[in-house]
Protein backbone atom coordinates (compact mmCIF):
# COMPACT_ATOMS: atom_id res chain seq x y z
CA UNK A 1 0.00 0.00 0.00
CA UNK A 2 2.83 2.39 0.85
CA UNK A 3 4.42 2.37 -2.65
CA UNK A 4 1.05 3.21 -4.19
CA UNK A 5 0.55 6.11 -1.78
CA UNK A 6 4.06 7.36 -2.42
CA UNK A 7 3.35 7.26 -6.15
CA UNK A 8 0.16 9.28 -5.70
CA UNK A 9 1.97 11.81 -3.53
CA UNK A 10 4.82 12.07 -6.03
CA UNK A 11 2.34 12.77 -8.81
CA UNK A 12 0.63 15.38 -6.63
CA UNK A 13 3.94 17.10 -5.87
CA UNK A 14 4.95 17.06 -9.53
CA UNK A 15 1.60 18.55 -10.48
CA UNK A 16 2.02 21.24 -7.83
CA UNK A 17 5.54 21.98 -9.06
CA UNK A 18 4.21 22.33 -12.60
CA UNK A 19 1.58 24.83 -11.43
CA UNK A 20 4.18 26.85 -9.52
CA UNK A 21 6.55 26.91 -12.50
CA UNK A 22 3.70 27.92 -14.83
CA UNK A 23 2.69 30.75 -12.46
CA UNK A 24 6.29 31.98 -12.22
CA UNK A 25 6.70 31.87 -16.00
CA UNK A 26 3.48 33.85 -16.40
CA UNK A 27 4.64 36.44 -13.85
CA UNK A 28 8.06 36.79 -15.48
CA UNK A 29 6.47 37.16 -18.91
CA UNK A 30 4.12 39.87 -17.64
CA UNK A 31 7.00 41.67 -15.90
CA UNK A 32 9.13 41.61 -19.05
CA UNK A 33 6.25 42.84 -21.20
CA UNK A 34 5.50 45.63 -18.72
CA UNK A 35 9.05 46.95 -18.94
CA UNK A 36 9.05 46.80 -22.74
CA UNK A 37 5.72 48.61 -22.89
CA UNK A 38 6.80 51.20 -20.36
CA UNK A 39 9.92 52.03 -22.32
CA UNK A 40 7.79 52.86 -25.39
CA UNK A 41 4.72 54.29 -23.65
CA UNK A 42 3.86 57.97 -23.88
CA UNK A 43 3.65 59.94 -20.63
CA UNK A 44 0.22 59.80 -19.02
CA UNK A 45 -1.89 62.85 -19.85
CA UNK A 46 -2.45 65.22 -16.92
CA UNK A 47 -6.10 65.33 -17.96
CA UNK A 48 -6.39 61.63 -17.16
CA UNK A 49 -4.70 62.16 -13.81
CA UNK A 50 -7.29 64.84 -13.04
CA UNK A 51 -10.14 62.56 -14.13
CA UNK A 52 -8.93 59.79 -11.82
CA UNK A 53 -8.68 62.19 -8.89
CA UNK A 54 -12.16 63.60 -9.62
CA UNK A 55 -13.74 60.13 -9.70
CA UNK A 56 -12.14 59.22 -6.39
CA UNK A 57 -13.16 62.54 -4.81
CA UNK A 58 -16.77 62.01 -5.91
CA UNK A 59 -17.13 58.57 -4.32
CA UNK A 60 -15.18 59.61 -1.21
CA UNK A 61 -17.69 62.43 -0.72
CA UNK A 62 -20.54 59.91 -0.96
CA UNK A 63 -18.86 57.73 1.64
CA UNK A 64 -17.97 60.74 3.81
CA UNK A 65 -14.30 59.80 3.94
CA UNK A 66 -11.10 61.51 2.83
CA UNK A 67 -10.35 60.87 -0.87
CA UNK A 68 -7.57 58.42 -1.61
CA UNK A 69 -4.45 59.31 -3.54
CA UNK A 70 -4.59 58.26 -7.20
CA UNK A 71 -2.11 57.47 -9.93
CA UNK A 72 -2.40 56.49 -13.60
CA UNK A 73 -0.28 54.05 -15.63
CA UNK A 74 -0.43 52.92 -19.23
CA UNK A 75 -1.69 49.58 -17.99
CA UNK A 76 -1.53 47.72 -14.70
CA UNK A 77 1.66 45.78 -14.34
CA UNK A 78 3.97 48.69 -15.12
CA UNK A 79 6.11 50.15 -12.33
CA UNK A 80 4.83 53.30 -10.66
CA UNK A 81 5.68 55.54 -7.75
CA UNK A 82 9.12 55.91 -6.25
CA UNK A 83 10.27 52.34 -6.81
CA UNK A 84 10.37 49.78 -9.62
CA UNK A 85 7.74 47.40 -8.30
CA UNK A 86 4.77 47.00 -10.63
CA UNK A 87 1.28 47.89 -9.45
CA UNK A 88 -1.03 44.95 -10.03
CA UNK A 89 -0.76 42.44 -12.84
CA UNK A 90 -3.63 43.50 -15.08
CA UNK A 91 -7.13 44.90 -14.86
CA UNK A 92 -8.61 48.38 -14.75
CA UNK A 93 -7.53 49.59 -11.31
CA UNK A 94 -5.79 48.32 -8.21
CA UNK A 95 -5.31 49.66 -4.71
CA UNK A 96 -1.67 49.77 -3.74
CA UNK A 97 -0.91 49.25 -0.06
CA UNK A 98 2.62 50.03 1.11
CA UNK A 99 3.88 50.15 4.68
CA UNK A 100 4.36 53.74 5.81
CA UNK A 101 2.45 55.18 2.83
CA UNK A 102 -1.23 56.02 2.33
CA UNK A 103 -3.22 53.70 0.11
CA UNK A 104 -3.09 54.71 -3.55
CA UNK A 105 -5.58 53.70 -6.23
CA UNK A 106 -3.73 53.12 -9.50
CA UNK A 107 -5.92 53.38 -12.61
CA UNK A 108 -5.08 51.84 -15.95
CA UNK A 109 -5.26 54.42 -18.72
CA UNK A 110 -7.91 52.38 -20.57
CA UNK A 111 -10.37 52.76 -17.71
CA UNK A 112 -10.10 56.56 -17.89
CA UNK A 113 -10.50 56.76 -21.66
CA UNK A 114 -13.07 54.00 -22.21
CA UNK A 115 -15.49 54.29 -19.29
CA UNK A 116 -18.26 56.80 -18.80
CA UNK A 117 -18.12 58.98 -15.70
CA UNK A 118 -20.67 56.86 -13.75
CA UNK A 119 -18.85 53.63 -14.62
CA UNK A 120 -15.51 55.17 -13.64
CA UNK A 121 -17.01 56.23 -10.32
CA UNK A 122 -18.27 52.66 -9.86
CA UNK A 123 -14.71 51.44 -10.35
CA UNK A 124 -13.36 54.03 -7.90
CA UNK A 125 -16.01 53.05 -5.35
CA UNK A 126 -14.97 49.39 -5.68
CA UNK A 127 -11.37 50.26 -4.86
CA UNK A 128 -12.49 52.49 -1.99
CA UNK A 129 -14.39 49.48 -0.66
CA UNK A 130 -11.15 47.51 -0.47
CA UNK A 131 -9.53 50.27 1.60
CA UNK A 132 -12.49 50.65 3.97
CA UNK A 133 -12.66 46.91 4.57
CA UNK A 134 -8.92 46.71 5.13
CA UNK A 135 -9.02 49.53 7.65
CA UNK A 136 -11.80 47.77 9.55
CA UNK A 137 -9.93 44.46 9.74
CA UNK A 138 -6.93 43.61 11.86
CA UNK A 139 -3.51 42.67 10.54
CA UNK A 140 -3.86 39.35 12.40
CA UNK A 141 -7.05 38.58 10.49
CA UNK A 142 -5.47 39.52 7.15
CA UNK A 143 -2.37 37.39 7.59
CA UNK A 144 -3.71 34.64 9.82
CA UNK A 145 -4.25 32.31 6.88
CA UNK A 146 -0.61 32.68 5.84
CA UNK A 147 0.63 31.86 9.33
CA UNK A 148 -1.68 28.86 9.38
CA UNK A 149 -0.44 27.68 6.00
CA UNK A 150 3.21 27.92 7.03
CA UNK A 151 2.48 26.16 10.32
CA UNK A 152 0.68 23.41 8.44
CA UNK A 153 3.57 22.86 6.03
CA UNK A 154 6.15 22.83 8.83
CA UNK A 155 4.07 20.42 10.90
CA UNK A 156 3.42 18.20 7.88
CA UNK A 157 7.09 18.18 6.94
CA UNK A 158 8.10 17.32 10.49
CA UNK A 159 5.48 14.57 10.67
CA UNK A 160 6.68 13.09 7.38
CA UNK A 161 10.33 13.10 8.44
CA UNK A 162 9.42 11.53 11.77
CA UNK A 163 7.41 8.84 10.01
CA UNK A 164 10.28 8.09 7.64
CA UNK A 165 12.63 7.60 10.57
CA UNK A 166 10.30 5.77 12.96
CA UNK A 167 7.49 4.17 10.92
CA UNK A 168 8.35 4.26 7.17
CA UNK A 169 4.99 2.74 6.24
CA UNK A 170 3.28 5.88 7.57
CA UNK A 171 5.39 8.29 5.51
CA UNK A 172 3.12 8.02 2.45
CA UNK A 173 -0.12 8.80 4.32
CA UNK A 174 1.63 11.66 6.15
CA UNK A 175 2.78 13.22 2.87
CA UNK A 176 -0.62 12.73 1.28
CA UNK A 177 -2.38 14.34 4.25
CA UNK A 178 0.02 17.30 4.16
CA UNK A 179 -0.47 17.80 0.43
CA UNK A 180 -4.26 17.58 0.69
CA UNK A 181 -4.37 20.07 3.54
CA UNK A 182 -2.07 22.47 1.65
CA UNK A 183 -4.32 22.36 -1.43
CA UNK A 184 -7.35 22.96 0.80
CA UNK A 185 -5.66 26.01 2.36
CA UNK A 186 -4.86 27.46 -1.06
CA UNK A 187 -8.46 26.87 -2.14
CA UNK A 188 -9.67 28.73 0.94
CA UNK A 189 -7.42 31.66 0.06
CA UNK A 190 -8.86 31.88 -3.45
CA UNK A 191 -12.36 31.73 -1.94
CA UNK A 192 -11.40 34.52 0.49
CA UNK A 193 -10.08 36.71 -2.35
CA UNK A 194 -13.29 36.20 -4.32
CA UNK A 195 -15.37 37.06 -1.26
CA UNK A 196 -13.42 40.29 -0.86
CA UNK A 197 -14.06 41.23 -4.50
CA UNK A 198 -17.80 40.63 -4.09
CA UNK A 199 -17.80 42.63 -0.83
CA UNK A 200 -16.11 45.57 -2.61
CA UNK A 201 -18.69 45.31 -5.41
CA UNK A 202 -21.55 45.46 -2.89
CA UNK A 203 -19.91 48.42 -1.15
CA UNK A 204 -19.67 50.22 -4.50
CA UNK A 205 -23.27 49.61 -5.55
CA UNK A 206 -24.45 50.62 -2.05
CA UNK A 207 -22.56 53.87 -2.47
CA UNK A 208 -23.48 54.77 -6.05
CA UNK A 209 -26.89 53.05 -6.31
CA UNK A 210 -26.16 52.77 -10.04
CA UNK A 211 -26.49 49.24 -11.36
CA UNK A 212 -26.29 50.42 -14.99
CA UNK A 213 -22.85 51.88 -14.33
CA UNK A 214 -21.77 48.62 -12.70
CA UNK A 215 -23.06 46.68 -15.73
CA UNK A 216 -21.07 48.94 -18.07
CA UNK A 217 -17.97 48.37 -15.94
CA UNK A 218 -18.40 44.57 -16.06
CA UNK A 219 -18.94 44.63 -19.84
CA UNK A 220 -15.87 46.77 -20.35
CA UNK A 221 -13.86 44.40 -18.18
CA UNK A 222 -14.98 41.39 -20.20
CA UNK A 223 -14.22 43.07 -23.52
CA UNK A 224 -10.88 44.65 -22.65
CA UNK A 225 -9.31 42.81 -19.74
CA UNK A 226 -10.63 39.26 -19.41
CA UNK A 227 -8.57 36.96 -21.58
CA UNK A 228 -10.55 35.15 -24.32
CA UNK A 229 -10.48 31.37 -24.27
CA UNK A 230 -7.84 29.86 -26.59
CA UNK A 231 -8.95 28.10 -29.76
CA UNK A 232 -7.26 24.76 -29.02
CA UNK A 233 -9.12 22.18 -26.95
CA UNK A 234 -6.28 21.68 -24.48
CA UNK A 235 -5.63 25.40 -24.11
CA UNK A 236 -9.33 26.09 -23.65
CA UNK A 237 -9.61 23.37 -21.00
CA UNK A 238 -6.60 24.78 -19.12
CA UNK A 239 -7.97 28.35 -19.30
CA UNK A 240 -11.35 27.21 -17.98
CA UNK A 241 -9.65 25.31 -15.17
CA UNK A 242 -7.63 28.40 -14.26
CA UNK A 243 -10.73 30.60 -14.26
CA UNK A 244 -12.73 28.13 -12.20
CA UNK A 245 -10.20 27.25 -9.50
CA UNK A 246 -7.33 29.76 -9.49
CA UNK A 247 -8.76 33.14 -10.53
CA UNK A 248 -8.99 35.56 -7.60
CA UNK A 249 -11.78 37.56 -9.28
CA UNK A 250 -15.21 35.98 -9.79
CA UNK A 251 -16.81 35.89 -13.22
CA UNK A 252 -18.02 39.42 -14.17
CA UNK A 253 -21.58 38.22 -14.75
CA UNK A 254 -21.61 36.51 -11.36
CA UNK A 255 -20.44 39.76 -9.77
CA UNK A 256 -23.16 41.73 -11.52
CA UNK A 257 -25.80 39.22 -10.44
CA UNK A 258 -24.63 39.54 -6.83
CA UNK A 259 -24.97 43.34 -7.01
CA UNK A 260 -28.43 43.06 -8.55
CA UNK A 261 -29.60 40.66 -5.83
CA UNK A 262 -28.15 42.94 -3.17
CA UNK A 263 -30.15 45.92 -4.38
CA UNK A 264 -33.32 43.84 -4.70
CA UNK A 265 -32.89 42.50 -1.16
CA UNK A 266 -32.41 46.01 0.17
CA UNK A 267 -35.59 47.21 -1.56
CA UNK A 268 -37.48 44.24 -0.13
CA UNK A 269 -36.33 45.16 3.38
Amino acid sequence: MTPALLLIVAIAYLGGAFLVIAALAKALSSWSASWRTRSHADPVDERLQARAAAAMAAVAALANVAPLATDVVAYLGTPTGDDARPAGDGGLAVTRFRAGHPATVVFAQASLTGLSRPALQSLAAHELGHVVRRERSSAAARYGWLAGYLALMLAGGGLTVTALLAEPQLAGPAMLATTSAAVAFLGLQVAFDRREEIAADLFAVDLTRDLEAAAELMRFYEQNVAKPLPAGRLGRAWAQLERRWFATHPDPQARLSAMRRHLVDQQAD
